[in-house]
């Protein structure tokens, strides 16, 4: 299996339109992805502009497929003037 972590740090005020936009891609990706195990966007206590998705995928096929479908790459055009920063992505083995 593979994890990752998305680290999403959003502009001030943005947060939530952030987990609107967020809260349908999750509903999408839980709606039509077999090969995706887990998959859920947290809030840093520490700093509530700080977000992350925590996903667990079967393989790298599924990440990949995840990556390639419509609400995705819908999803993240609507997140990308909400975001201070570029994403900051971790790949992990699940173990």
């Amino acid at each position: 299996m593979l994890a990752i972590i998305a680290v999403m740090t959003v502009k001030d005020g943005s947060g939530p339109e952030f987990e609107a936009v967020a809260a349908d891609l999750v509903a999408q990706v839980r709606a039509n992805e077999e090969g995706t195990q887990f998959y859920q966007l947290t809030r840093s206590k520490s700093d509530p502009n700080v977000y992350k998705f925590m996903e667990l995928y079967r393989d790298g096929d599924a990440a990949k497929a995840h990556a390639g479908t419509e609400y995705f790459k819908a999803a993240f055009a609507k997140m990308g003037p909400l975001l201070a920063a570029e994403p900051q992505i971790e790949y992990l083995d699940a173990i």
